[in-house]
């Protein structure tokens, strides 16, 4: 027979495995969230001309953020979000492709809650240059 130490015992260890195996749950939800292509519209193309005003060559994903004038004339902040800086070292990307006031042409799938942020697919320089964005996608 147990005693009331031994069984107190045994439902805190039960306690905490069931909350560390509700944190795990709940994070690897997230982390498949995030992974998925649920927050762009990809079954559009957006094509923005603007320039560079930082440029994050990082993981888990790159970001150059630059300035475009919308049809108002008017300065819109973007973020177009791309490979891992890792993934990007392997075609031929450093951490100073693009340096701020260089001007680009980002194409790609906007935000479907109408942000001025984008899935980059490809990116083009002023002089016409394609700098490949990923392996697996027709530059």
């Amino acid at each position: 027979m147990l005693g009331l130490n031994e069984v107190t015992l045994k439902l805190r260890v039960l306690i905490v495995c069931l909350v560390l195996a509700g944190i795990c749950l709940v994070a690897s939800n997230a982390v498949f969230a995030h992974h998925g292509g649920a927050v762009y519209d990809m079954s559009k193309m957006t094509t923005v001309k603007g320039v560079v005003t930082e440029f994050q060559f990082i993981n888990p994903h790159s970001q150059i953020f630059f300035d475009a004038k919308n049809d108002k004339g008017e300065v819109e902040k973007w973020i177009a979000e791309g490979n891992s800086g890792t993934a990007l070292s392997r075609i031929g990307w450093k951490k100073d492709s693009l340096k701020p006031g260089d001007e680009i042409t980002a194409i790609g799938n906007r935000s479907k809650n109408g942000s001025t942020t984008m899935h980059l697919r490809k990116l083009v320089l002023a002089g016409g240059e394609e700098l490949p964005v990923d392996r697996d996608f027709e530059n």
